[in-house]
């Protein structure tokens, strides 16, 4: 089935690529250094930060409409917060108390509500806490020894903030104050230790250029000029390599002949067609995706491994990257994409699967280094 559309394909277009870590951490580039594909932009050790909700109407000890919210708000949604920073101020009249309205928490305000008065500020996960000792015994009124007794959980359990970790005859608690693993019961001090596992994450600049704007806390953009396919569909995530051809003719399927250890670590492209089993081979030899015109829609579902819905690809555990320009069957590639990777071959050429179909459009896209030197 092809895909009529308005996909674009350029051969030359100035590209630009914002690259941006999930949560703030440490940008390793300026503006002006120039990146590879495997140039780390920026990178973060963090626990996840809880959201904390500021009351307004609480805070201010009375109803509060939308327009009294924008009057005494001192930030706006996106703003970057530390605690104890004044993020509202009121004051009745001019001889009236001034009330300021301070954040609980470093972090960032993720969402204000006006009608409900009420302000989420999303935890910086640079200082949230990552251990949280809890005398569990003493707040039972119990000898230490005792605990095991007491608790709910185990060690080695996954607990949410707020979960009842011990207890004393169903009218004493003792809640978890964060998320976490709980690493130790401890019978001799009396103490319950939560842990929040901590995430490595780092993001990559995935196309050679050069960084024309840095994002504080957050990553960079890189702009580069190069040629530029839009996909149909795809799957897998952000990969780079060599681009080599693998069939004869955008009216040929992928040629299984040329399959040989010399595509380990490329990024392969063929015409009209690439069967399951030529990509389980591409595979083997240690290839790392595939550009197609056409495919079979129950083939790539085996090779993403689950089901595929018109939500969000680019997420499956594949250790192999696929973007179809043309449809689902045997469908021809465009001459004009044929031509586009038949003259860059050899170059490198970045790719990632990931589609979105419903609302928020995302299509898959190939993007080729069209520079010698930079």
């Amino acid at each position: 089935m092809a895909v009529l559309s308005t996909l674009r394909v350029l051969e030359r277009a100035v590209i630009r690529k914002q690259r941006k870590l999930p949560t703030p951490g440490d940008v390793l580039v300026s503006e002006g250094n120039e990146v590879k594909p495997d140039t780390v932009i920026a990178k973060a050790e963090f626990v996840k930060g809880n959201p904390h909700i500021v009351d307004l109407r609480a805070e201010l000890r009375q109803p509060i409409s939308p327009d009294l919210v924008d009057r005494v708000l001192l930030k706006k949604t996106g703003d970057i917060v530390k605690a104890k920073e004044v993020i509202a101020r009121y004051q009745k009249g001019f001889w009236s108390e001034v009330i300021e309205v301070t954040s609980p928490c470093d972090g960032v305000i993720e969402y204000t509500s006006r009608t409900q008065g009420r302000i989420v500020i999303r935890e910086d996960p640079r200082s949230a806490k990552p251990v949280s000792i809890v005398a569990a015994a003493s707040r039972l009124s119990v000898r230490p020894r005792f605990l095991r007794l007491f608790t709910t959980v185990r060690e080695g359990d996954y607990v949410y903030e707020g979960k009842i970790i011990a207890e004393l005859d169903g009218k004493d608690f003792v809640y978890a104050p964060i998320s976490g693993i709980v690493e130790k019961i401890c019978t001799l001090t009396g103490t319950i230790t939560i842990v929040k596992p901590i995430k490595h994450t780092r993001v990559l600049a995935h196309i050679r250029g050069r960084v024309s704007k840095e994002i504080p806390h957050y990553g960079a953009v890189v702009e580069t000029i190069g040629a530029y396919i839009q996909g149909v569909f795809g799957i897998g995530r952000e990969r780079s390599g060599e681009l080599v051809i693998i069939s004869e003719a955008p009216d040929r399927p992928l040629d299984e002949g040329r399959l040989n250890e010399d595509v380990k670590g490329k990024i392969l492209a063929c015409g009209s067609f690439a069967s399951l089993e030529s990509i389980q081979q591409a595979r083997e030899q240690g290839a790392l995706g595939l550009i197609t015109g056409g495919m079979n829609q129950l083939d790539l579902v085996r090779v993403a491994g689950r089901e595929l819905g018109t939500g969000l690809t680019g997420q499956e555990d594949t250790d192999f990257t696929i973007v179809i320009t043309e449809g689902f069957g045997q469908l021809a590639m465009s001459r004009e994409t044929w031509n586009i990777l038949e003259k860059y071959s050899g170059n490198t050429v970045s790719m990632d699967g990931t589609t979105q179909i419903r609302a928020g459009v995302i299509m898959p896209e190939v993007i080729i280094d069209t520079c010698q030197e930079m």
